[in-house]
């Protein structure tokens, strides 16, 4: 568990957003190198690691993308304009400090709006576009912002940290997808080392979340039988949700999906998902999440069709600076599958 937790941390307090993974990619061929046959990037950037003996060809998935926003106008008095870069939720930006990854360096700054004390009261009220925002970095004129090494196509992201907290929870930025990425790595190394009969292709993917466009390109490459998504998912275990609406808890076990808004899981794969879980002694908790979906999305129906499913890690805050997880939740989500590696082995075909 440890080392499950330092790689977390190195991971999630790592800048990769969408079509700039770079350093996440590199920390993951770094912790694979020697174990797996080989390591390569696509021409999109996804990382493949491919490792096994033969037998059925099964492809892992997780992104190493983070939600962003990029620069699309810096005025003259050098307050920056952004865009989304993925799915962003206007409400938890105001006042948040963000790092703009400008061309000499990284620059630290807020997401500024009108303060109270000049808005008017109808305006207050209602929540700002994001046009309506800015992104503050102490510059005085567009020149100088520029000479600081802003730029229009300038990325910003949440700013990095991680912190232990109460019990065997965690927080940080980027979980979605870094733990999946944790995940997926301790797994691939595992797996190398106990020799599974599978051929197996681990993929760290590009651009999730910003139209699943990594994974489209991948398992194309990959043309596997069966497929794991490793994901951040969501728990809604919070204030202000009614019971039927939480969706996944904290400390409950990994989160293995039955729908999303873009696949509904093959019933057998579903089934040996949760054997999985069981002859791992994981804990597991059923999944069924409208509001979004995975690469499993695009994986699923590739070719004639992959068996694919989803195994989450619960996250809390999703797509927002500060993320919670429960450790435990990311041990039961190794258990199970890489046990799931060793039934595929087995039995071939679910």
């Amino acid at each position: 568990m440890d080392e499950a937790v330092r790689l977390l941390e190195r991971l999630s307090t790592s800048y990769a957003p969408p079509g700039g993974e770079d350093t996440v990619a590199s920390e993951v061929a770094s912790f694979l190198e020697g174990y797996v046959k080989s390591l390569e990037r696509d021409g999109l950037g996804n990382l493949i690691a491919r490792t096994g003996r033969g037998g059925p060809r099964v492809m892992l998935a997780a992104h190493m993308d983070e939600v962003a926003m990029m620069v699309n106008w810096i005025d003259e008095e050098g307050y920056l304009s952004f865009i989304p870069v993925g799915g962003l939720d206007v409400r938890i930006l105001i006042g948040q400090r963000v790092v703009v990854h400008g061309v000499k360096g990284p620059l630290e700054g807020c997401i500024g709006i009108k303060p109270p004390h000049i808005t008017p009261q109808e305006e207050a009220k209602r929540v700002p576009e994001i046009r309506e925002l800015h992104i503050d970095i102490g510059a005085s004129s567009r020149a100088e912002a520029e000479e600081a090494g802003a730029r229009i196509g300038s990325y910003a992201t949440f700013p990095a940290h991680f912190a232990r907290l109460v019990g065997l929870r965690v927080m940080g930025k980027a979980f979605d997808d870094r733990v999946g990425c944790v995940v997926e790595a301790l797994v691939t190394r595992a797996a190398a080392m106990e020799e599974l009969g599978v051929e197996l292709y681990s993929v760290f993917t590009v651009q999730e979340e910003v139209g699943l466009r990594g994974a489209t390109t991948a398992v194309n490459s990959v043309n596997p039988e069966y497929a794991i998504v490793l994901e951040g998912s969501v728990a809604a275990d919070t204030p202000g949700v009614p019971e039927q609406s939480r969706v996944t808890r904290l400390g409950k076990g990994a989160a293995v999906r039955i729908m999303d808004s873009t696949m509904i899981t093959k019933r057998g794969f579903y089934e040996l998902l949760v054997r999985a879980a069981e002859r791992a002694g994981a804990a597991w908790q059923p999944q069924i999440v409208l509001g979004s979906g995975t690469d499993a999305g695009r994986i699923h129906l590739h070719g004639r069709g992959v068996a694919t499913g989803v195994v989450g890690v619960p996250c809390r805050y999703l797509h927002s600076p500060h993320l919670i997880l429960d450790l435990r939740d990311l041990e039961a989500a190794y258990k199970l599958t890489l046990e799931a590696l060793r039934l595929i082995s087995e039995e071939r075909r679910p």
